[in-house]
């Protein structure tokens, strides 16, 4: 009993001993600046878009790598316009890896400021991520966050050839003005069904010239609104 009662002693005092002499030796290396951060890898992210990662971690140099929270940077980072989510790991003895997932533009807003791409998400994102390819929503009315992201998600999951059709958003909502002029009014709810509700619909209508309003806002139901002149007015109010 004695002869255990020593073992467990001296292994308690070889443990703690070895313990404070590891802790020692970190902070000998800490305040020798062995730590601190002095290279920062990024990856996912195009060279145009490294100033405003740079603007993020800058701060964090010359800090031990030890003494930074990654949760909180990859929250700072994800609130970076273009950035729909980060990863922070630290990389021995001095540095940090970045993975970013850069947000994907679906379509583009434009309003008597501009005009700017948005992401997957709704997030309004830099110049540099508009192109020409994006289908473009003419805005006469403020696009709140919640209706962005309905816009987002109903872009990015249609198939269907942008180059015949124009977008405009108002206070109505959303409106789609087909080939023949004819504006379908979809509001800022069911997007998708509302928009293979009109198909169904269109299929099945002859003469669908004349009409130069179809609104598909209201319940599995469609109102048609008839033009009175040979030119239909497009956008006509309800």
């Amino acid at each position: 009993m004695k002869n255990r009662r020593r073992i467990a002693f001296w292994l308690l005092l070889v443990s703690g001993l070895s313990a404070f002499a590891l802790a020692m030796t970190y902070r000998w290396f800490e305040r020798g600046g062995a730590f601190d951060l002095d290279t920062v890898r990024i990856r996912g992210v195009r060279h145009a878009d490294s100033s405003a990662i740079c603007q993020v971690v800058k701060p964090l140099f010359g800090t031990s790598i030890w003494q930074i929270d990654p949760v909180e940077l990859q929250d700072m980072l994800s609130d970076v316009p273009g950035i729909d989510s980060a990863r922070v790991s630290r990389a021995p003895l001095s540095g940090l890896i970045l993975e970013l997932r850069i947000s994907e533009p679906v379509y583009a807003v434009s309003e008597s400021s501009g005009v700017a791409a948005v992401s997957s998400i709704g997030e309004v994102l830099p110049p540099r991520f508009f192109t020409d390819s994006l289908p473009v929503v003419e805005s006469r009315g403020r696009i709140d966050s919640a209706v962005s992201r309905k816009l987002a998600v109903w872009f990015r999951a249609e198939e269907m050839q942008y180059d015949s059709l124009l977008f405009r958003y108002t206070d109505r909502g959303l409106s789609v003005f087909v080939g023949n002029g004819c504006e379908v009014l979809l509001g800022i709810d069911r997007l998708s069904e509302r928009w293979e509700g009109y198909h169904q619909l269109a299929s099945s209508l002859s003469g669908s010239a004349s009409w130069y309003q179809v609104d598909m806002r209201y319940a599995y139901q469609a109102i048609l609104r008839k033009s009175e002149g040979s030119s239909p007015p497009q956008g006509g109010e309800i």
